[in-house]
């Protein structure tokens, strides 16, 4: 009996885990997937701190940006994603994210190549 009472607990810690796992990924955005847009805002950049060697789950690019997105569908969330300097002030960029990746890239676009709802949600 004792076999089966070590299982059971450890299935339960094993659903537990993976439960503050998803909600974790959830909280940072990196569950998140595809195109998202937003709109340049320079006072939300901030000066990245270097990890002093410890290792770095978020950008490590100087400058890190934290910006309300929204996808073509009209879904918004907060993003955070590295830059290697400073964006042009209300410049439109389109961020492409993948899960558990978060932003692995970032273009300039104009505002006529934004999707009907982005430019509603964005202009």
């Amino acid at each position: 009996m004792s076999k089966q009472r070590t299982m059971v607990i450890a299935s339960i810690v094993i659903v537990g885990l993976v439960a503050v796992l998803l909600f974790a990924a959830s909280m940072t955005n990196l569950l998140l997937v595809g195109d998202y847009y937003v709109r340049i805002d320079n006072a939300c950049v901030f000066e990245n701190e270097p990890s002093g060697g410890v290792i770095n789950l978020g950008s490590s690019e100087p400058y890190l940006y934290e910006l309300e997105a929204v996808n073509a569908t009209g879904d918004k969330a907060e993003i955070k994603f590295g830059t290697s300097r400073e964006l042009r002030q209300d410049a439109f960029i389109k961020l492409d994210l993948q899960p558990i990746r978060g932003v692995v890239g970032w273009s300039e676009v104009s505002k006529d190549a934004l999707p009907t709802n982005v430019a509603e949600v964005l202009a």
